[in-house]
């Protein structure tokens, strides 16, 4: 089966129905922050980027009624992984969720097989799973069956 970039991607505690509204997952924020700043040099918060810097620098001509929605987009709440220096963008665009608890994934082109491994070791690590479209799980055994 091959991974398209408009599946939806979350590592979540537990599978749900993509149309219920309930919400179980537990991720903990802080243990997702720690992950990010592993020094692996996989990711890096959009803050860190050119265009994080930017808005950064030139933040008083945002106007009032947006800041809070780029300081919340600036606060150790999305990263990004796998620079493209042809086409100037991250292939990989990751962010916690605090309503839902839950980490959210995209990506910009469609993903390979590789893409996931340290997803997968980042739900390890927060003691959840890596689920497509709500209910698949993909795991290492799931990759592997792919190959």
């Amino acid at each position: 089966m091959k991974f398209k970039r408009d599946d939806i991607f979350e590592i979540s505690t537990e599978p749900y129905d993509l149309a219920d509204d309930k919400n179980y997952s537990k991720i903990d924020y802080i243990e997702w922050v720690r992950f990010i700043d592993d020094p692996q040099d996989e990711f890096i918060w959009f803050e860190d980027t050119q265009k994080g810097k930017n808005l950064l620098k030139n933040i008083d001509k945002v106007p009032d009624s947006f800041k809070e929605r780029v300081f919340g987009g600036l606060n150790k709440s999305a990263c990004y992984s796998e620079f493209d220096k042809s086409k100037g963008y991250y292939n990989i665009m990751i962010s916690f969720n605090s309503v839902r608890s839950t980490v959210n994934i995209s990506f910009e082109c469609n993903p390979k097989i590789e893409d996931f491994k340290i997803l997968i070791e980042m739900a390890n690590y927060l003691n959840a799973i890596l689920l497509r479209d709500g209910k698949e799980i993909i795991d290492e055994q799931y990759l592997d069956s792919l190959t």
